[in-house]
């Protein structure tokens, strides 16, 4: 670790000061108390003060103590504002892909760090806009490919560990569509393909993403656990079970899906959580399909 992270570090460990806010009302708390107490100290056992004037030199410090104390957390809350804004600004980026507007005008440290944030955030957000138009997504449906999804998994899962958050993988398959294929021409495959890619895609919130992971597969990844999952799919399984397929001789279909979703654990990685993931879609499709089935095996649409 950092030698500059050393008493940060500290500081961390401290139940009372996990947050930001309480290592700043720790850091008030000692310096300005401390201090005060070594003065307290001194008049009580070696001033020469008795009586009412020990008690008033006492009050005095106590009441000068307390109102430095004051001043000390507001002046430092107010100078450290443009760190938590500019996390704020940078979290927003990260979850509804909003850039971040920093001014530009200081020329201190957080100055520079508001102009690198700005910086990098958008020359981030350029690759991410090239990427996309050179091979990130799938021609046919107008969502992630494979290779893109794969990629995308293993910085959600990154990004949930370093924030503790919880994350939900699902893989959905088309019930029987081998055999719409078949009977009805891969022209006709082609266009479920196209409407269940646009489907998922306008039915999942800013802050998870779609992709297809080959033929009529496709995977999905949840901000949250199995209730959110749980919700967003069942959700997503009724819509498609209201959608209308009208194949070349005017027939009119309809599509369900068998889904399985894995919620993340630490100790898993993006070929693991696949990996349940595919296992409970199996156990989906085992059960006679159109239906939604976790890992821990509970939950059912």
């Amino acid at each position: 670790m950092s030698k500059a992270l050393r008493f940060y570090d500290l500081l961390n460990r401290l139940p009372f000061a996990t947050s930001f806010r309480g290592k700043v009302v720790f850091a008030v708390i000692v310096s300005v108390l401390l201090p005060v107490a070594a003065m307290e100290i001194y008049f009580v056992g070696f001033s020469p003060l008795r009586g009412r004037d020990l008690e008033q030199a006492i009050l005095i410090s106590g009441l000068a103590a307390s109102a430095a104390a004051v001043f000390a957390y507001w002046a430092l809350s107010t100078i450290l504002r443009p760190i938590l804004f500019t996390s704020r600004q940078l979290n927003r980026y990260l979850n509804d892909r909003v850039l971040p507007e920093l001014p530009a005008q200081y020329k201190d440290e957080v100055g520079s760090l508001m102009s690198n944030v700005n910086y990098i955030t958008r020359s981030l957000h350029d690759l991410l806009e090239t990427s996309s138009q050179n091979g990130a997504i799938d021609h046919l449906t107008g969502i992630y490919n494979r290779r893109s999804a794969e990629n995308r998994l293993r910085d959600s899962i990154e990004l949930t560990r370093i924030r503790q958050n919880t994350l939900s993988f699902a893989i959905i398959d088309i019930d029987n569509f081998k055999s719409l294929n078949d009977t009805h021409g891969h022209d006709f495959g082609d266009l479920v393909l196209r409407q269940i890619g646009e489907l998922l895609r306008t039915n999942v919130r800013r802050t998870d993403w779609v992709g297809r992971w080959g033929g009529d597969e496709f995977v999905i990844s949840i901000q949250g656990g199995e209730n959110e999952a749980s919700a967003m799919l069942s959700r997503i399984c009724e819509v498609a079970r209201r959608e209308l397929f009208i194949a070349p001789d005017q027939s009119v279909h309809k599509i369900t899906f068998s889904c399985g979703v894995c919620e993340w654990q630490d100790q898993m990685d993006s070929h693991s959580l696949f990996t349940k993931a595919d296992e409970a879609l199996y156990t989906a499709k085992r059960g006679g399909r159109d239906q939604l089935q976790f890992w821990s095996g509970f939950a059912r649409a």
